[in-house]
């Protein structure tokens, strides 16, 4: 592996983003939008609500860990698809560059945009409503790299369909945080849920995760054996995902598939 290749994907993407400025709307614009929905709705819920938890802080929180989420399974999909769209995924390729070197080039351009968007976006909460990333204590660090990588997992998922099934799978780059989000349980409990979503939801890493947010945030302690299981899915996940990339872009190699889709 190469790092001055990796280095290459990197400072293409930054070049991009220096040519075409609306590639910054996407990174703040609209983790601020969201906030502020979200921050207004809250604020009201606290007005009306009775009871010793914070309903703003806990909805401001699950948006921000969502966001982490939401970020991590759409950037490297974008950054892939804008390849495709420029038809230079396979000129790419036609380089020294390797699956591997490319995978993790955009992984570090999209860790370094979902930072800016956090920084951006937990100033505003700051700044709007108070709202600071320590009401979460410690808790913040595992959930916010627990739902990055369940991100990144159905981002490589996605990718690998476009691949092997073309540009008709391209919607799944937006709608799959909106799939996900119901059975994650972001801003309800799992009991919420009819019995049959429930199954469901316990098999998504990221409903571990909210469920433990709710408890540290109602000033419970976090309960370690649900974080075992949703690292555990992670791993598994991505491993599975990382796979099913490699085969499938190896299987487009010798079908020919990005030349004929794209």
């Amino acid at each position: 592996m190469s790092w001055t290749r990796i280095g290459a994907i990197i400072q293409k993407s930054w070049y991009n983003s220096q040519r075409d400025v609306f590639r910054l709307f996407d990174i703040f614009f609209w983790p601020a939008f969201s906030l502020f929905v979200w921050g207004l709705f809250a604020g009201y819920l606290s007005q009306t609500a009775v009871g010793g938890v914070n309903i703003l802080f806990l909805l401001l929180g699950a948006v921000i860990l969502w966001t982490f989420f939401d970020r991590a399974s759409k950037d490297i999909s974008l950054a892939m698809i804008d390849e495709l769209w420029n038809r230079n995924f396979v000129s790419l390729f036609s380089t020294p560059l390797t699956v591997g070197e490319y995978l993790v080039g955009v992984t570090v351009v999209a860790a370094i945009k979902l930072i800016i968007s956090m920084v951006f976006m937990l100033f505003l909460a700051s700044m709007l409503y108070g709202f600071q990333i320590t009401s979460l204590g410690l808790y913040w660090i595992p959930a916010a790299v627990g739902l990055t990588i369940f991100g990144w997992s159905l981002s490589l998922l996605v990718q690998a369909c476009i691949i092997r099934f073309g540009h008709t799978v391209e919607v799944f780059i937006w709608a799959i945080a909106v799939m996900i989000q119901p059975l994650s349980c972001v801003f309800y409990p799992l009991t919420a849920l009819p019995a049959w979503a429930q199954t469901l939801a316990l098999g998504l890493p990221s409903t571990y995760l909210f469920e433990n947010m709710r408890t540290t945030m109602a000033g419970g302690a976090v309960r370690l054996d649900q974080l075992v299981i949703s690292f555990s899915l992670n791993i598994l996940y991505f491993l599975l995902s990382l796979l099913f990339f490699y085969r499938s872009f190896d299987r487009a190699k010798v079908k020919g598939n990005l030349i004929k889709n794209y």
